[in-house]
């Protein structure tokens, strides 16, 4: 379908909060994969990098995205990093080919 969102975003957390980071960050992942809407949401960090978490979402359409985003344990989570990021978060929109 060429009207879904597809993101990747990569968060690097500064290393002493990454502890306090992790657990709010599965947590929330938990209440995103029961939206509807929400076809994948992954939860990784890098090897090389392990204070930086990278997700990768797939929404069906960019209102289920839209609505994804005002959901109060998505605006916690990202309130909850606002003074815990090493640099802002990298987000890439994406497309099937």
């Amino acid at each position: 379908m060429k009207n879904k969102i597809i993101t990747s975003a990569a968060l690097q957390i500064n290393p002493e909060f990454i502890n306090e980071v992790l657990p709010l960050a599965i947590e929330t992942r938990n209440h995103i994969l029961l939206e509807e809407g929400c076809e994948s949401f992954v939860l990784m960090r890098k090897k090389e990098e392990p204070n930086t978490i990278v997700i990768f979402a797939v929404y069906t359409s960019k209102e289920k995205y839209d609505w994804h985003l005002e959901q109060h344990y998505v605006k916690t989570f990202f309130a909850f990093l606002n003074d815990k990021l090493a640099a802002a978060p990298e987000v890439t929109y994406l497309e099937e080919i």
